[in-house]
């Protein structure tokens, strides 16, 4: 998670800014970190995002704007994080890396950027009659880890761009890895992505009311 300071007005504000999660400030001080410095926008990394942490994010400072930037592309979960106060949302793959501090800035003056994928999925939630929004599914048992683990690897991600990615070892990814392929019932990783494509769709009917 990034924040930018208040005020900035221009790419400048790339030097100022804080990011998490760090050995000094682990992610779940961010909305802590959020009310201390009070910032104009929050940069939010996750895959997939978790609906929860975007808002609690979002009651930290009634005034922040937060994009998200994510691999994951279900449309269930990208209408419930902008439901739950992200104004931004950006899927990778969908925009260019050398726009992203201009999108940010825009975010700053009250703007809001979706990525083509989240424009169809709040396109078809609009319209699909209801206006109720599917439960929060990380499949069958996995943790959050491990879904946010097994989007980057369906997003096409190797293990050691993952541990990057989420500033963990390679071989903490390997184990998460195995743990899915178990939990899934796969015999290897394309088999676990196949999986995971025919378990992440909603099922008929379910899910909260927006308030």
């Amino acid at each position: 998670m990034t924040i930018l300071s208040p005020g900035s007005g221009s790419r400048r504000c790339w030097t100022r800014c804080r990011t998490w999660p760090s050995p000094a400030a682990p992610a779940d001080r961010a909305p802590a970190a959020v009310r201390d410095h009070a910032p104009d926008v929050v940069l939010l990394d996750a895959s997939p995002p978790h609906p929860g942490a975007v808002g609690r994010l979002a009651r930290a400072a009634a005034a922040v704007r937060i994009v998200v930037v994510t691999a994951t592309q279900d449309p269930h979960v990208l209408v419930q994080v902008l439901a739950a106060g992200a104004h931004g949302c950006l899927t990778y793959g969908h925009f260019e890396p050398a726009d992203l501090a201009d999108v940010l800035l825009a975010a700053g003056r009250g703007e809001s950027s979706l990525s083509p994928p989240a424009v169809t999925a709040l396109v078809r939630w609009l319209h699909d009659g209801t206006r109720r929004l599917p439960p929060d599914r990380q499949g069958p048992g996995l943790t959050a880890r491990e879904a946010e683990i097994l989007d980057l690897i369906a997003a096409g991600l190797t293990n050691r761009q993952i541990a990057r990615r989420l500033v963990i070892a390679e071989k903490t990814v390997k184990n998460h890895a195995h743990q899915i392929y178990r939990r899934l019932g796969a015999a290897g990783r394309e088999h676990a992505i196949a999986r995971w494509r025919e378990l992440r769709p909603a099922p008929a009917g379910g899910g909260a009311d927006i308030p």
